[in-house]
């Protein structure tokens, strides 16, 4: 539990200190309002375009976080510089992960259609729970590829073995992002009611089935094209800020543990290489 503290302290000193790891939450931050406002006014043809970009922009992003926290050199020609050297060290087990999730799918749905419509909706969550089992595991599969310089299945395994290791702490961690991320959501909504608060002055007027009734197309009509933009910079600055907490806690969180883990179960032989026990 101290470490984990000690990684929530780190993350915050990090980012205080250095400004180029809010790179990664900038990035995020324009990618989402431009996620959320070009399907509005009618660019849903760029919706797929957008979604493939960040998909190719985050292994940079995160690569150049993690090497400049690993080499504790916070310039941007480091940034970049680990951007580039890490990059498919973190894109290619993303895709095995991916793949694997899909294949998975696959596996549940064919004997859950052969059953029955009935059946399979009955399995939905078990489904739900084996997609949530393997990003638990492979959540750390980017920090191993940095910190530990390992290859494409290597990472895979090594973040199983981590959270195996550090179960317990891994669990505090994600309780810890779940309640940032609810934090900033509820001061974003309030944020947002505050700064709408005229626009939206119609809706507590209507009754419960009134306001059952309201549609998103409805409620984009109320705020209009000025709400549509308070609402892209709100959400914005929630995803910046939880970018940027995210990446550095992740960092801060491996650094801590991923020596302490190793330590205690095995050793390096005479060419570097780990043996555990």
């Amino acid at each position: 539990m101290n470490m984990t503290l000690e990684s929530v302290t780190g993350a915050a000193g990090l980012l205080r200190q250095h400004p180029v790891l809010w790179s990664v939450g900038l990035v995020m931050g324009a990618l989402a309002v431009l996620n959320l406002v070009i399907p509005i006014y009618g660019g849903a043809f760029y919706t797929e375009p957008l979604a493939l970009l960040q998909v190719l922009v985050t292994p940079f992003l995160a690569g150049g976080v993690y090497g400049t926290i690993r080499a504790e050199n916070f310039s941007v020609g480091e940034f970049v510089q680990s951007g580039k050297t890490y990059y498919f060290r973190i894109l290619l087990p993303a895709l095995v992960i991916f793949f694997a999730v899909i294949l998975t799918i696959i596996l549940l749905a064919i004997p859950l259609a052969l059953i029955g419509a009935g059946a399979a909706a009955t399995m939905a969550p078990l489904l739900l729970g084996v997609i949530l089992s393997i990003a638990f595991f492979t959540f750390f599969y980017d920090t191993v590829a940095v910190f530990e310089e390992t290859g494409v299945f290597e990472s895979i395994r090594r973040s199983i073995e981590f959270v195996m290791n550090n179960l317990g702490s891994v669990l505090v961690f994600y309780l810890t992002n779940i309640v940032v991320f609810a934090v900033l959501g509820f001061l974003a909504l309030f944020a947002w009611t505050a700064l709408l608060l005229e626009k939206l002055e119609p809706l507590t007027t209507m009754s419960p089935d009134e306001l059952q009734a309201v549609m998103p197309e409805d409620l984009l009509a109320l705020i209009g094209t000025e709400g549509i933009w308070i609402t892209a910079i709100v959400y914005a600055v929630v995803i910046v800020l939880f970018s940027v907490f995210l990446y550095a806690y992740k960092a801060s969180f491996f650094r801590n543990h991923a020596g302490v883990s190793q330590m205690q179960q095995g050793e390096y032989d005479e060419k570097g290489r780990w043996y555990k026990y």
